[in-house]
């Protein structure tokens, strides 16, 4: 229930899916107590827990959903077409892209504030590590293929849609 079904059967619902993925994999390898960021994260939040719960043994709540978006995009135009001067993408965490999200329900309010704590950290330390690789990692290629694709496609309906009111 990710992507539409028809969407999920083509070569381009295919790479979406793929990036997904790779987003998922990659927040894990930033996260992972063996990568330096991860070990920042995991030290500030263990710290915050043991303020908020002193050394009660809790299990930390981590709830957060990457997601790449659209940011900013540059399209040249000439006398016969368009290129793409500037096309890039960021992370976002769902609930800072969905303004109607709904948040999550924790029934202590110290394990929200541990939560929320835990997405500033994502924000800081992983985020901006996981819109460079989106942008520029071989590993992210198939998406930006197909992200350059959707932009052009955009401009050129847009474009002749302009004409034909014209």
């Amino acid at each position: 229930q990710i992507i539409d079904p028809y969407l999920e059967r083509t070569d381009i619902g295919k790479a979406m899916l793929e990036a997904d993925l790779q987003l998922k994999k990659d927040l894990a390898r930033f996260t992972s107590p063996d990568a330096k960021e991860g070990r920042q994260y995991w030290n500030k939040l263990y710290a915050k827990a043991e303020q908020l719960f002193g050394q009660q043994d809790i299990t930390i709540p981590t709830v957060t959903r990457p997601w790449i978006v659209p940011s900013e995009i540059i399209i040249k135009e000439q006398k016969d077409g368009a290129y793409v001067y500037k096309a890039t993408m960021k992370v976002m965490l769902e609930q800072d892209y969905l303004k109607d999200a709904q948040g999550y329900q924790f029934d202590d309010p110290r394990f929200k504030e541990l939560n929320e704590y835990s997405s500033q950290l994502v924000r800081e330390l992983i985020i901006p590590q996981l819109t460079r690789d989106v942008n520029s990692s071989k590993r992210y290629a198939g998406l930006r293929q197909v992200f350059y694709s959707l932009v052009l496609a955009q401009w050129f309906k847009e474009r002749y849609a302009r004409k034909a009111q014209a």
